[in-house]
């Protein structure tokens, strides 16, 4: 039979992996002090409060160094491509077509009426999964 000590770390790593699921940093915190209260509880079990307490410090200290001090903005999807110069694969029919950036290939819109297969595009804003462009000279 598991100690509650055990199931503590149990718990606390089922709530981590579901991080990989559901990303978006809302659970690791409460798996971390999980995982760090179930070993202290393991070790010191007649110090079950003061264990608790160390647990939530840690698990502040090391996400603050490890996830939370990061000052850059990852950016992804369409709006990673704001700015980018692309290329018209097809002819644009009443505003909307296909371009390529790079290796992908993205559905556009754009106001520019006059847009045809090989014409430069840049990219100006997204909607969706529709990348918003105008026709750069």
């Amino acid at each position: 039979m598991l100690n509650l000590g055990e199931i503590f770390i149990i718990l606390g790593f089922i709530i981590i992996l579901l991080e990989s699921i559901f990303p978006g940093l809302y659970f690791p915190a409460l798996g971390i002090a999980l995982v760090i209260y179930g070993i202290f509880l393991i070790i010191f079990p007649n110090l079950a409060f003061f264990t608790a307490i160390i647990a939530g410090v840690l698990t502040i200290i090391i996400l603050n160094r490890l996830v939370y001090s990061s000052k850059d903005k990852y950016l992804v999807g369409a709006e990673r491509l704001i700015g980018k110069v692309g290329k018209a694969i097809d002819d644009f029919k009443e505003g909307y077509g296909k371009i390529k950036i790079g290796n992908e290939i993205w559905h556009a819109t754009s106001e520019d009426k006059e847009i045809k297969k090989g014409d430069k595009v840049k990219v100006i804003g997204f909607e969706g999964v529709h990348l918003i462009v105008k026709k750069v000279d």
